[in-house]
């Protein structure tokens, strides 16, 4: 009886342990807020199989590139820009756009990237409101983590951008 008690105790310690050792330690949460409308986006479409429709209109597949200047809730003096690449693909099963998107938010002091999947309805020309998971970050924002959120309510976008810093 007290050799399952010890066993039982000890798995669990053992198990406390790994969680503790395995959990992600940084600093933050640390939030920018930023927003843009259609007037702000910069885009470069590129159709690569113009020659494969579908239907008439849907496509097998293509890129779309844009470019957008943010605006940040807290004033600042440089520009910020979103640069987002999408590899969109027709699923002949769903008849939906499998959407690969990377996204590169460029401030003056470093950028922060997130990457991507989401669903889109051929003839839609916004994507769906999305969390990206945040894969990196360079200068200021290197050995970072978070989410970015994005969401489009009355005409204007609403960008999230939360991350917390990997302590050395």
């Amino acid at each position: 009886m007290h050799y399952r008690f010890f066993t039982k105790t000890f798995c669990v310690i053992c198990a406390a342990l790994l969680l503790v050792a395995c959990k992600q330690h940084g600093t933050g949460p640390y939030v920018i807020s930023l927003s843009y409308q259609n007037s702000d986006i910069r885009k470069q479409f590129d159709t690569l199989y113009s020659k494969q429709q579908a239907s008439p209109g849907i496509y097998k597949g293509f890129t779309e590139q844009a470019l957008a200047i943010c605006h940040d809730s807290t004033p600042r003096k440089d520009t910020i820009t979103q640069d987002v690449f999408s590899s969109m693909y027709l699923n002949p099963f769903t008849n939906r756009y499998d959407c690969v998107t990377t996204t590169t938010f460029r401030f003056a002091d470093g950028t922060i990237c997130a990457m991507g999947v989401f669903n889109l309805t051929p003839g839609d020309t916004i994507a769906p409101d999305h969390d990206f998971p945040i894969t990196g970050g360079s200068a200021t924002y290197r050995n970072i983590y978070g989410t970015y959120t994005r969401k489009y309510i009355n005409g204007i976008y609403h960008v999230g951008l939360r991350y917390y810093k990997l302590e050395k």
